[in-house]
């Protein structure tokens, strides 16, 4: 009697079968094994991005549930932005609540351990009806489990929480391709929403086109006709079921994703992180091209992109285990219907069709992996595929390439005991030569040809050595795997099957072990201390009563290393209770990227000009405190030294034009302005033309101004291109930097610019030409007497604009003295097209060349506004002063806001909230439109009183969603109380 039937007949007996009880047992506990350090406490599975980006984000969300709060809107990053909706944070998904209950690094582990749980039970419970024996599942579950993919994103915890749904959505379906069940109807689309919720939409798409092409592989498996239609129909109706589910998540996520960048990406965004097939052998040596974070291993990354993106490392005996699939499977019976499988071990049986199916997936994902290294434009037109288009990193269909090779491998343990002792040892033969020549080969390009692998990084020094655990580490794993899947060949029991899978959890462990994930140690990151307000935070709080007032701004060249704290850099910083205009998050609203000096989705402003004292953008954003990492004589900041002087690295590139100079705070004993610099566009000037002025204050009050002049001091950057050359009217100055340009040498040249010996304390620099292109890349100030250099930062902070309030060591606290209030009252409009808002928030200023003052004057796009007529007059630059309004915000919460409002004309209540639809505002009661003002704010017109004004936030994506997964849930209902109908013996 089969293992099935048995269950049918006594469904206690498979829970009480000790085998399943060991296996169970041994499934639960390998996760605890493999991260012991976190389940001790001494680790937070948290490293990257799971730090930087969803960590604060989740802690936010379990904060809001415990309040009773839906989880829709952050108020904390960007200015404000959709909670739910920006899907990665994973709102919905259940062990996200944890958060509400589990202090932060408790969750954060619970959840992390959770994750790799569900994998490695529903690889094995999927594994076990493809017909693995139990030894062969295990393999299966803990090559997948344990995979080079799914370690090396664990700091990806959204990823990797969708990738673990995979096993489970193909459980389902096989399920209902052998006799369709509404309780597995249900089960799947269970899982697909939970895949949805877990917040990674690619791992979704991935997942749909493996289950999708195992859906096809049993369709056309099936013999009979009504079998295929009753599987077709019951696919059809899971599938559908779970969209209805998952629309409550995926209806604001839509929503939100057509405002960002995400909308479309172009094809230099969708090619990023191709896996190089040049790094093929890091499929067998997962630290070949070095990265490992701990010693023993000691070779820094030298591959293209990095370890996380290109890493798919499933075990030697994995790779042993596959190769003899493949090679029995011609030796296995074909059969299209699915073999039920039985008693343990011999009466087990794989198809031979199962195998090759498996197979072309392994070879299908990695070549899709590959990307943009695909010859004769493949992956062009992949970009021009609907839907897939939006998702870069092809590497990452190393996710869907090691399950399939998982399953291979466990197909493969499998199918060696259904051979006779002389195919066994034919089939083990040839699959440990071919693994053998391949690391063979792969030692030996390690050894002498390493160089040729280069694609970028140069070889770190300790590259190519044979004591490199890097290298022999796998090496020594393929000689045990090797002797003891040949030891289980020639005894097939339970010990022998016991030291493969340990073998196997050795190997991976080998090298997962020594991963990122081990660097956020309490010596390191110490949650409860990393959450603490840092003395920077502190100083701003000690300034401010009301938190909710105000904005933190943060910018430094490198934001998330070691002054994180004390810059306050998002997301972090949302446990710390202070609202930023910087943010970490894929899916951030361009509209406000744009007037923030087009912010990065991590949050770095690219656009110095934003600094500047006309730029308005800040000052919208309500951005009252900068924290500024700012370099100075004993800054630990990156430096390079050119001819005995020093400078900040990476260049600061400064580019300059009529309207923008820059201004540097400093204070240092110098005798010399030293300035690295390189023109472009100016073969017309002549030599000695004067193109900066830099002026020079010091501390006793006299001012020093010295000229930076083409031909002597700087000169066009392409001089020696030969058409430049035969038309430049200015010669060519001290070359100090070169670069091949293309079939001629680029140039940067330095000059020293001299002065008596005297402290400054400030320098201002100002283009003076009305021509060419000025790009400053290093400024010094040096001191020959004492041999010391003072390097300039890029940052240029106007005097009239940001006070320094404090110092904390590289870290400096500004205050921006012309910050706008949280909310406040415009008694005059001007309506022009987008662009037009756009250059006037930047320049200060208006079309018609007058000052644009935000405390008067509201901008709206007449693009949003048409030929609807306003009651606000429009500006004059000849009026007389405009009326202002008194306004107080008397509530903030993160889904409501109430503001008391006295104005005696009409006008513009402002509110610098990000505009976004879903918010609703109430004046005395009545509802009123919410208008999109100054580019990315909300504004509401008012007419002449007092009045009490609400915003409410009541995203109808977020009640529609909902609806139609009631809707889901509904049907799913109604299913099955008619199959429990139809199955009901009649009484």
């Amino acid at each position: 009697m089969n293992e099935r039937l048995m269950a049918k007949e006594n469904p206690q007996s498979a829970i009480r079968n000790p085998q399943s009880i060991a296996t169970a047992f041994t499934l639960f506990l390998l996760p605890l094994v493999y991260f012991f350090p976190a389940v001790l406490g001494k680790v937070t599975l948290a490293p990257g991005d799971g730090w930087t980006q969803i960590f604060g984000i989740r802690v936010l969300i379990g904060h809001m549930i415990a309040q009773g709060e839906l989880p829709l809107w952050n108020p904390y990053i960007f200015g404000g932005m959709p909670l739910l909706a920006s899907i990665q944070p994973g709102a919905l998904y259940p062990p996200t609540w944890l958060f509400a209950v589990l202090p932060p690094k408790v969750a954060m582990n619970a959840l992390v351990l959770m994750t790799y749980h569900l994998a490695l039970f529903g690889t094995y419970l999927f594994a076990r009806r493809l017909g693995c024996h139990r030894i062969g599942a295990l393999i299966a579950a803990v090559s997948f489990s344990f995979s080079g993919f799914l370690v090396s994103h664990l700091g990806h915890t959204n990823r990797i929480n969708a990738a673990a749904w995979l096993p489970w959505i193909l459980l389902a379906v096989d399920k209902l391709s052998q006799r369709p069940r509404w309780r597995w109807v249900t089960l799947g689309a269970a899982f697909i929403a939970l895949q949805q919720f877990a917040g990674e939409p690619q791992m979704t798409l991935y997942s749909a086109m493996l289950a999708g092409a195992y859906a096809l592989f049993l369709l056309v498996g099936r013999s009979q006709s009504g079998a295929r239609v009753r599987f077709v129909v019951a696919l059809a109706a899971m599938i559908v079921c779970g969209a209805l589910l998952s629309m409550i998540q995926l209806l604001p996520a839509r929503e939100l994703l057509a405002l960002g960048d995400r909308s479309a990406i172009d094809y230099s965004y969708f090619s990023q992180f191709s896996f190089p097939p040049r790094q093929m052998f890091e499929l067998f040596f997962p630290y070949y091209f070095g990265g490992a974070a701990l010693e023993p291993y000691k070779v820094s990354y030298w591959g293209t992109w990095n370890l996380a993106e290109t890493c798919g490392y499933l075990g030697m005996l994995g790779w042993l285990l596959a190769f003899a699939a493949v090679f029995a499977a011609r030796q296995l019976p074909v059969s299209k219907d699915k073999l039920i499988w039985k008693g343990e071990p011999e009466a087990v049986r794989v198809e031979r069709n199962l195998i090759w199916f498996w197979a072309l997936c392994v070879l299908v994902a990695l070549l899709l992996a590959f990307g943009s290294y695909l010859p004769f434009g493949i992956h062009k037109l992949l970009h021009r595929l609907p839907v897939y288009s939006l998702f870069r990193a092809s590497g990452r269909h190393l996710m869907q390439f090691d399950f399939a090779l998982a399953i291979l491998a466990g197909l493969g343990a499998t199918a060696l005991t259904q051979l006779n002792r002389i195919k066994v040892r034919r089939v083990l033969a040839k699959s440990s030569a071919l693994l053998a020549a391949i690391v063979v080969v792969a030692l030996i390009v390690y050894k002498f040809f390493d160089h040729y692998l280069e694609m970028g990084t140069p070889l770190p020094p300790q590259a190519g050595s044979w004591s490199n655990p890097d290298i022999y580490f796998p090496a020594v794993f393929f000689v045990l795997s090797l002797a003891a899947l040949w030891l289980y060949s020639r005894r097939w029991s339970a010990l022998t099957g016991a030291v493969l899978i340990g073998i196997l959890f050795l190997d991976i462990f080998s090298w997962g072990f020594f991963f990122e994930w081990r660097l956020i140690t309490d010596k390191y990151y110490n949650v409860a201390e990393r959450f603490q307000d840092s003395a920077s935070v502190k100083a701003i709080k000690e300034r401010e009563s009301d938190w909710s007032s105000f904005r933190v701004l943060s910018h430094a060249e490198i934001p998330f290393g070691l002054k994180s704290d004390l810059l306050d850099y998002p997301n972090i910083s949302i446990v710390r209770g202070l609202q930023s205009v910087n943010g970490y998050d894929p899916v951030r609203l361009g509209q406000m990227a744009e007037i923030a000096g087009r912010m990065t989705l991590d949050g770095y402003v690219t656009e110095q000009e934003a600094f500047d004292s006309a730029h308005q953008g800040f000052n919208l954003l309500n951005a009252k405190y900068l924290l500024a990492d700012r370099a100075t004589a004993t800054s630990s900041q990156s430096k390079v030294q050119i001819e005995n002087v020093t400078f900040a690295d990476p260049p600061i590139g400064l580019m300059l034009n009529p309207q923008k100079g820059a201004q540097f705070q400093v204070r240092a004993t110098a005798d010399e302005l030293v300035v690295i610099s390189a023109m472009g566009n100016s073969d017309n000037l002549t030599e000695g033309t004067p193109v900066l002025l830099f002026t020079m204050k010091t501390s006793d009050g006299r001012v020093i101004e010295r000229e930076l002049q083409a031909g002597r001091d700087v000169s066009e950057w392409a001089l020696e291109r030969e058409d430049v050359k035969a038309r430049a009217k200015h010669g060519l100055a001290h070359v100090v930097e070169t670069w091949d340009a293309g079939g001629f040498p680029g140039h940067r040249y330095l000059a020293r610019l001299k002065f008596d010996r005297t402290e400054i304390t400030d320098v201002q620099v100002r283009y003076v030409p009305s021509e060419a292109d000025i790009t400053v890349s290093r400024v010094s100030l040096y001191d020959s007497q004492t041999k010391a250099s003072q390097p300039l930062d890029a940052l240029s902070l106007p005097l009239d604009r940001w006070r320094e309030l404090a110092e904390f060591g590289d870290v400096r606290l500004y205050e921006n003295l012309k910050v706008m209030p949280r909310a406040w009252f415009c008694g005059q409009a001007v309506i022009e097209p987008s662009a037009e808002v756009l250059q006037s928030i930047k320049t200060g200023r208006l079309k018609d060349g007058s000052p644009f003052e935000p405390a008067q004057t509201v901008l709206l796009e007449s693009e949003l506004f048409g030929n609807r007529q306003i009651k606000t007059p429009l500006a004059n630059p000849a009026s007389a002063e405009v009326p202002k309004g008194d306004v107080k915000v008397t509530s903030y919460k993160p889904h409501r806001i109430e503001i008391q409002a006295t104005n005696p004309t009409a006008g513009f209540l402002v509110l610098s909230e990000i505009y976004y639809r879903g918010w609703e505002a109430w004046v005395d009661g009545q509802r009123v439109p919410v208008e999109r003002v100054n580019f990315t704010l909300r504004g509401v017109e008012l007419t002449p009183g007092n009045h009490k004004v609400e915003f409410v936030f009541r995203a109808s994506s977020f009640r529609n969603g909902a609806s139609w997964s009631a809707f889901g849930i509904v049907l799913l209902i109604a299913g099955g109380i008619v199959s429990w109908k139809r199955r009901r013996p009649n009484v």
